[in-house]
């Protein structure tokens, strides 16, 4: 069976204020222990990979190569896939959760259940609906791109792969992706089915606080 094995990206600055991080804006990745990226790759090791592929934002590529340096097996480059980008959250990118929620709790409540509404639009939001379609598109692309048995490793952001999923897999109960976790779809020919999601038990230390920022 060939499986994709998809990772969020490691905590940034922002992550750690709590602002929110799409796709026009980047926060650097904090680097100063990479105890955790240590801990990931141990534990992809048990699994041989085919070929990688990062979202083109700076924070998911810069996971991906921190991660692919320290696995056992070699890897011939990464791909850079323009449909693994995080959302987009237009003008609220860079702004504190705290912030937003206090200024129109009712409309970042709507961003937080990923309800399209004109609002959103006209602040330069993402419509959710075409966001996880074209990750869900790009997740079937890599599929189709694997030999039979094996598998991709993708790196990418926790608020699409989170939508991306759902459409994928028709699985529409799942919550919030924390940094460094590694959830893994099998890819049959009736469609893609959920092996593991959000898994962090490799790593030592895990904020249980951590989540996606644009969720209340």
């Amino acid at each position: 069976m060939k499986r994709l094995f998809i990772i969020r990206h490691g905590k940034t600055q922002w992550n750690l204020e709590k602002r929110l991080q799409g796709a026009g804006a980047d926060s650097p990745l904090l680097t100063d222990d990479l105890t955790g990226y240590e801990q990931l790759a141990r534990y992809l090791n048990q699994y041989q990979f085919a070929k990688v592929y990062a979202s083109p934002i700076e924070r998911a590529m810069d996971t991906a190569k921190l991660v692919t340096l320290r696995l056992s097996q070699p890897i011939d480059g990464i791909q850079a896939v323009d449909g693994l980008a995080e959302l987009s959250f237009g003008q609220w990118e860079g702004q504190t959760r705290e912030s937003l929620i206090a200024s129109d709790r009712e409309l970042f409540g709507k961003l937080s259940r990923r309800e399209n509404d004109p609002r959103l639009a006209a602040i330069g939001v993402e419509d959710f609906d075409a966001a996880r379609q074209r990750y869900a598109d790009a997740l079937r692309t890599i599929a189709e791109e694997l030999g039979e048995d094996e598998n991709a490793l993708i790196f990418s952001h926790g608020g699409i792969s989170q939508l991306g999923i759902k459409a994928a897999t028709g699985n529409e109960h799942l919550l919030g992706l924390k940094n460094l976790s590694t959830s893994i779809l099998g890819v049959q020919d009736d469609g893609m089915y959920l092996d593991v999601y959000n898994q962090t038990a490799y790593l030592d230390a895990v904020d249980l606080n951590e989540g996606n920022v644009s969720i209340l």
